[in-house]
């Protein structure tokens, strides 16, 4: 094979896309390609697309006019979630090689050596969780795709015909894999999925918590983290495993509104009041762990007073990470059509709201924990996250010298940093 067929990918959106293009990564690897940087002017590019907002439909189509006018002659592929809802659109772009979908996406590999003339035979069993033993590629922590798609019809959602109806992986290759990124040293293993506790055994069954209990059965060197998880899955179950010492003192439970009209009118499953209790279980046994959670404001209807009662849970449970969307109209779903839009300038001014807040309830969290002991993993660049996600940099950076990236340390936040505008950081000792 030519020494210089290199391959480069750019990937925007989800934990999900992260780990799709470091499995695509590491099979074209095998395959006897090279993967480099795009500043390396790769003769193939990937870019692993997201559709989760119309800004990021936008921004796919912006990067991909960029990618080919900047690498001309090389092979532009597009997969991910907008290449499977917007095929059509993007074929139309003069410049790209071919458009697969996330229900295709593993072929990839295939189409792209066929492409190059190379003949190689596409397997007749690739399904979405044919990805093989994937570690992470230029991060330290390594995702885990368990599971797929969502059978929800929230109305405001455009996932479920982006990544279909949901489907788990095998349990015991899940295990097989969480062996397997323990035994290479990875310390920091995240379960991600569309809906992680719909995930269903073999039998069909809802098991999320069972493959939980098995696998920090096997935690020896690494821990686990969850991406995040549905307001109806979290209970008292759940609540006990999270204190497991290998267990992430970490939990994200999307809210999207705190009006329980409006969570009516989005199709969720639960009020704000079931919302307020669920999380409560989980406080009662674990006081000090962090937070998190998604926010749809400027939904069709949303008034100031509703906006408020979401200000109000964030502020109750002190939410130190806020992931604010402003609302974004979806082709294909319901809430398309609703009437009383919000204006535009009133979404912004909203998200901004919700931005300050995570900002100050996160310095609040870091500075409520300067003194205690946390096990810390150190990233790239001096940048090391706890289990309790607090994010630091070491006070003697001296001492990096004789660290490896991807080790465990035992540090103390010994002073918060402000950054303007976004999350600062910790001092750590």
């Amino acid at each position: 094979m030519n020494e210089k067929f290199r391959v480069g990918f750019q990937t925007l959106g989800c934990r999900l896309n992260i780990f799709e293009s470091d499995g695509l990564a590491q099979k074209l690897e095998s395959m006897g390609l090279e993967t480099v940087s795009l500043l390396e002017k790769p003769e193939v590019v990937v870019i692993n697309t997201c559709t989760v907002t119309n800004k990021a439909d936008s921004k796919n189509r912006n990067l991909i006019r960029n990618t080919i006018k900047t690498n001309p002659g090389a092979q532009v592929w597009v997969t991910g979630c907008y290449a499977e809802t917007d095929k059509e659109i993007l074929e139309n772009i003069p410049g790209i090689t071919g458009v697969v979908g996330n229900s295709e996406k593993s072929k990839l590999p295939y189409l792209i050596l066929q492409k190059k003339s190379i003949e190689v035979e596409i397997p007749d069993k690739l399904d979405r969780f044919s990805y093989s033993d994937v570690l992470p590629v230029g991060h330290t922590r390594a995702y885990l795709k368990i599971q797929d798609g969502c059978n929800r019809v929230c109305s405001y959602c455009k996932i479920p015909s982006a990544r279909g109806k949901g489907i788990s992986r095998n349990e015991e290759d899940v295990l097989k894999q969480v062996e397997f990124l323990q035994d290479n040293g990875v310390g920091e293993i995240i379960l991600t999925g569309v809906n992680l506790g719909w995930f269903r055994n073999s039998d069909g069954k809802k098991s999320f918590q069972s493959l939980l209990e098995k696998i920090l059965k096997r935690m020896e060197y690494s821990r686990i983290r969850i991406s995040s998880i549905e307001p109806s899955d979290v209970n008292e179950g759940l609540a006990e495993l999270l204190t497991h010492p290998r267990f992430c003192n970490f939990l994200h439970v999307p809210l999207q509104s705190g009006s329980t009209e409006i969570l009516k009118k989005m199709k969720r499953s639960y009020s704000s009041d079931s919302f307020r209790k669920r999380i409560e279980v989980v406080l009662k046994r674990n006081p000090n762990i962090f937070l998190g959670t998604d926010v749809i404001t400027g939904f069709p209807g949303e008034t100031e007073e509703m906006f408020h009662e979401t200000l109000s849970i964030l502020k109750e449970f002190s939410f130190s990470k806020i992931h604010a969307f402003p609302y974004s109209p979806r082709k294909g779903t319901k809430a398309m059509d609703f009437p009383d839009q919000i204006p535009g300038e009133i979404k912004k001014q909203r998200v901004k709201v919700l931005n300050q807040l995570s900002n100050e309830n996160y310095a609040n969290y870091c500075k409520k924990n300067i003194g205690n002991r946390f096990e810390f993993i150190l990233e790239r660049g001096n940048s090391l996250v706890s289990d309790n996600n607090i994010r630091g940099k070491m006070k003697d950076e001296s001492l990096l010298q004789n660290l490896k990236i991807g080790q465990f340390l035992e540090l103390s936040p010994v002073e918060y940093r402000e950054s303007t505008g976004k999350e600062g950081y910790c001092y750590l000792n």
